[in-house]
């Protein structure tokens, strides 16, 4: 797989959390310019040198999605090479007993998790990424343009 670099964009924001022992403190949240559909994403594929039409590209991810949600609702995990190891999640409550915990009250939601491999690990993804703030900020913390 070859490497490749991007900009990632950021902007900085405050932790106003009155509760929080980190309240006034200053962070950075990553920015996405544009969502790219499904489509577009196809045809970026097909420029890319491939051999493949965009019609047999969609064919192929649209039979890979639909086979990966399949496998992951039945409780597998599917390992997409370099990308991550995808699987199921729960966020759930407690309850008092094991005979107390029922799926309808305590499990609140269903997360897909996917868990990144050494290439694509955080501090390998931190290497490639360049840093672009979109907003500067002025001492009194208000944004400017």
């Amino acid at each position: 797989m070859a490497t490749t670099t991007g900009t990632l964009k950021f902007r900085k924001y405050q932790n106003t959390n009155a509760q929080s022992s980190f309240a006034g403190k200053w962070y950075a949240k990553a920015v996405q310019d544009r969502s790219v559909s499904f489509e577009e994403f196809i045809t970026h594929m097909a420029e890319h040198n491939s051999p493949y039409s965009r019609g047999v590209i969609s064919g192929v991810l649209t039979d890979m999605l639909q086979c990966l949600q399949e496998l992951v609702l039945d409780g597998k995990s599917v390992r997409l090479g370099e990308l991550g190891l995808i699987s199921i999640g729960l966020k759930t409550t407690p309850a008092d007993s094991a005979d107390a915990f029922t799926a309808s009250t305590n499990i609140k939601a269903v997360r897909l998790n996917v868990r990144n491999t050494k290439t694509w690990s955080n501090a390998e993804l931190k290497k490639l990424c360049k840093f672009s703030e979109l907003t500067e900020y002025t001492t009194d913390a208000t944004p400017t343009t």
